[in-house]
């Protein structure tokens, strides 16, 4: 429908053409739709002239030739450039759906939610692909080549300024006695697998242990196995790795015998390490579960997913149920999941943790006897749970769970103690010290669920240490 300054225009420029059809001067319609158009941005106003009736030819004025071009379609692009825009679009879709098959079938359920998602989302682009316009298509592969880009770009910048990606509990390769250990390809692994700069060929001390040994949440030089190097001036090898047990530390302590080591000490986690005795050493098809595990290949091999991954677990918005506690120093959080695992790890009244204490005990009896037939002194050191450090250090009403994990684990310890005295094993309990490290200085436990140290609770853990070998009357390399 048309407005009334439109029919007005449109009668002026009907008259004009009948009044002066040979004038060569722009017509009064040409005048009128410039002022109309100028005084309407939005409204442009379309001068037809019938061509059958006219046997002239007669200069288009401006405003005519603005609406040509208004009006007049956007050029196609080059076939070449069609071509290649269709060739990218099926690429990444084609990328994108086989990503989604690897995500189905190496995964469990949020896995194969993240698949089926991929996998629309690659149907979309291949559909596009085969339907979409020209335009519409070259706009598609220019987003994706130009994001491609900046993925890459951001990669790069990444690996060359940071420390991702980050080598913590993924990157492990098979091993027959071991069951895994870490992959030697990463910069601070050594070639037996064990985080270390490089194998020596002597060694003081051998560090032996899980993922508090490994050292979780910090860089290789933080650990407390290097921490305690330091502090000595004595070389320390570790062979910590996240997921072990005693069933490792027994064979690691015969691997780390034949190093010829004056000394060995061995980090004992109250929190899961009869759990991992009451589990076995069960072979890992790590090829399947991480190397090739899309998700984790990602999350662990590449910077950008390392670091994306390492602060969403860090974020609020990541956090499960549970409760905070408030520190001045070292405030932390700790979920109700956690709670559960930590109270069925400890719980003594569990058989199969009450057989796993007594087999960890025989282990420890073994190790003994062992590095006595050696002279090479042994030192158990046992590792405290985080929410045990934190009943001691914070005056607070805990939920019934969280005292429930701490009975359990002070039994545990109790009867560790009791036994290893009986066995003339020498031991040293770092709780105390973690206690004192939480009460004096940051930086002890993440104020995120994750119940590792960070830098200052290694350096506790090896203060510690080094204070109960220094004593000790070993000879020097």
């Amino acid at each position: 429908m048309r407005l009334p300054w439109q029919v007005a225009v449109f009668l002026l420029a009907k008259s004009n053409d009948t009044l002066a059809p040979t004038d060569t001067l722009p017509s009064s319609c040409c005048c009128v739709s410039r002022f109309v158009n100028r005084l309407f941005p939005y409204c442009r106003v379309s001068v037809v002239r019938p061509a059958a009736k006219r046997s002239f030819k007669r200069p288009a004025c401006d405003g005519e030739r603005r609406n040509v071009l208004l009006s007049s379609e956007k050029p196609r692009p080059s076939v070449t450039l069609r071509m290649l825009a269709m060739i990218v679009c099926w690429l990444f879709g084609i990328s994108l759906v086989a990503a989604a098959v690897v995500f189905s079938v190496s995964g469990g359920l949020g896995t194969r939610i993240i698949g089926g998602a991929v996998l629309a989302a690659g149907s979309l682009t291949c559909g596009l692909a085969r339907c979409a316009s020209p335009h519409m298509r070259l706009r598609i592969a220019t987003l994706m080549v130009s994001s491609t880009a900046m993925l890459l770009i951001g990669e790069a910048l990444l690996r060359s300024a940071t420390h991702f990606p980050v080598n913590t509990e993924s990157n492990r390769i098979p091993h027959v006695e071991l069951g895994y250990v870490l992959d030697p390809e990463r910069h601070d692994i050594d070639a037996n697998g064990f985080r270390n700069p490089s194998i020596p060929e002597s060694v003081d001390i051998v560090a032996i242990g899980d993922s508090h040994t490994q050292g979780f949440n910090v860089a290789a030089d933080e650990t407390w196995p290097a921490v305690l190097s330091r502090q000595l001036n004595r070389s320390v090898y570790n062979t910590g790795i996240g997921g072990y047990g005693p069933l490792q530390y027994e064979i690691l302590v015969t691997r780390a015998l034949k190093m010829q080591p004056r000394q060995i000490v061995v980090g004992l986690y109250a929190g899961n390490d009869l759990g991992d005795v009451a589990r076995g050493i069960v072979p890992r098809n790590t090829s399947a579960e991480i190397d090739n595990h899309f998700r984790y290949g990602i999350k662990y091999h590449t910077a950008l997913g390392s670091a994306a991954s390492h602060y969403w677990g860090q974020s609020r918005a990541a956090q499960p149920p549970g409760f905070a506690i408030a520190h001045s120093l070292n405030p932390t959080f700790v979920a109700d999941r956690r709670l559960r695992y930590r109270s069925a790890e400890l719980n003594l009244n569990n058989p199969d943790i009450g057989a796993a204490l007594d087999q960890t005990l025989e282990i420890l009896g073994s190790m003994q006897q062992r590095c006595s037939d050696r002279e090479v002194d042994l030192l158990v050191m046992l590792l405290p749970t985080r929410e045990s450090v934190y009943s001691i250090a914070v005056q607070h009403d805990w939920p019934a769970q969280f005292k429930a994990v701490v009975e359990h684990e002070t039994i545990l310890r109790t009867r560790l103690q009791l036994a290893m005295q009986q066995r003339h094993i020498r031991f040293l309990d770092v709780l105390p010290h973690m206690v004192a490290a939480v009460k004096a200085t940051t930086d002890v436990y993440p104020d995120y669920d994750d119940g590792h140290p960070l830098s200052a609770g290694y350096a506790a853990c090896a203060a510690a240490v080094a204070g109960a070998l220094r004593p000790v009357n070993v000879v020097q390399r």
